[in-house]
């Protein structure tokens, strides 16, 4: 005779009787806040399941900020799988973005649409901080249409104490030989509430110290030059004495480069500097040839020079050595604002890179000319040795490359 069925599972009632491990469970497959505000609308009980674990809900990543050919805006989400929150906008349209801090601040020029020049938007609570458009050079100079390429901020633009250090672009008067544009590269420096930045000069000028990103780091600006190495300034006045001139404290950390001398088999198409588990990296971003979409990343840690190395110690007492793995880190790059994050606290998510397409940083005659195109399509994530494109393909946009909002 054949035994009796086990007894049916005694039904459960409401949540409540769900154990939390099975809360958790469930939770753990909608890690993105967002997504979980339509669960809270379901009932009171859910609303209350929600309430009693939003400690468990990771911290929010990176959103994709990408710009449509009609200026508006969508925003991307990696917590949700990599889609467009639908329900989400980003106003005002038409904008440029040329970096983002933290706490959803985006830094906006305005070339065509009102109010016109460089401003700070806060996204979460639409706060709007005027920064400057003009130039003071370090002869005196006054350029009147400043570009910024991307900045790094001490705090939050709407602090007193914040100091910003950028990558700028600007004009330069006369011919131009060519009918091409003359143009200077430099970096720039600015107080919340200044009309003008000002120039801010190294004490030794060197082509291969030209700067490429910049970082706010341990209370100083470090800037990635384009011969891989770093330029450290400090700001040496309490910065709540408003209105004296920023004097600095420079440092210029030469470094000798192990891996392979700096030589490579595929283009060098940026250079990022990430501050992660305090210490910095260098990501280098490859792609085939100019132009064409990211193939690779390398990425290095900071360590002491070789004294076995060619370069002598004596100048070049530090050096870049390749990690073999991102070492359950999630990076997220992009110039001024790149980003590290612990995998251990995303549930399912594993090492990479995520990267945004930035092909046009170096284009002036894009961010000056008429005749404004950015692709927007080189997004994805570097995993495992393989590129993901992950993100939802994108449209040319007439207005700005994609941007991250930080959290």
């Amino acid at each position: 005779m054949a035994p009796p069925p086990p007894p049916l599972p005694t039904p459960v009632e409401s949540l409540e009787d769900l154990p939390d491990d099975i809360l958790r469970m469930i939770l753990s497959r909608i890690p993105c806040r967002v997504d979980r505000v339509p669960i809270a609308l379901v009932c009171p009980a859910w609303r209350d399941m929600i309430r009693r674990h939003r400690a468990q809900a990771p911290p929010p990543l990176p959103w994709l900020l990408t710009p449509f050919p009609d200026g508006s805006i969508h925003v991307v989400c990696v917590l949700s799988g990599c889609r467009v929150h639908q329900n989400l906008t980003i106003n005002p349209p038409g904008a440029r973005f040329f970096g983002s801090h933290d706490g959803a601040w985006i830094f906006l020029h305005y070339r065509d649409h009102e109010p016109r020049g460089n401003h700070a938007h806060n996204v979460r609570t639409k706060d709007v901080e005027r920064l400057p458009v003009g130039l003071l050079g370090q002869d005196g100079m006054l350029f009147d249409n400043m570009v910024v390429r991307a900045a790094a901020l001490s705090s939050a633009p709407d602090d007193a104490t914040c100091i910003a250090a950028a990558i700028v672009v600007v004009p330069l008067p006369g011919p131009a030989p060519n009918a091409v544009p003359r143009r200077r590269r430099c970096v720039a420096f600015w107080r919340k509430g200044w009309e003008l930045a000002r120039e801010l000069v190294p004490p030794e000028q060197d082509v291969a110290l030209e700067v490429d990103d910049v970082v706010y780091h341990n209370g100083a600006f470090h800037m990635l030059t384009q011969g891989d190495h770093i330029r450290v300034c400090k700001p040496t006045i309490e910065p709540q004495d408003e209105g004296l001139p920023v004097n600095w404290e420079w440092e210029t950390r030469r470094f000798q480069f192990q891996a392979g001398g700096g030589i490579y088999d595929q283009h060098v198409h940026a250079r990022y500097l990430v501050v992660s588990r305090e210490e910095l990296l260098l990501v280098l971003r490859f792609t085939p040839q100019p132009n064409l979409a990211t193939s690779k990343f390398k990425v290095y840690k900071e360590t002491d020079a070789d004294a076995n190395a060619y370069y002598p110690v004596a100048q070049y007492p530090w050096a870049w050595s390749e990690l073999d793995t991102l070492g359950d880190r999630m990076l997220f790059v992009g110039h001024g604002c790149c980003r590290s994050y612990e995998v251990d606290q995303y549930p399912g998510f594993k090492d990479g890179i995520y990267f945004i397409d930035d092909r046009e940083f170096y284009n002036v005659q894009v961010m000056f000319g008429n005749a404004r195109r950015y692709p927007c399509s080189d997004n994805g994530k570097w995993s495992e040795g393989d590129v993901q494109r992950c993100f939802p393909a994108p449209h040319i946009s007439n207005h700005s490359a994609p941007a991250w909002l930080l959290p």
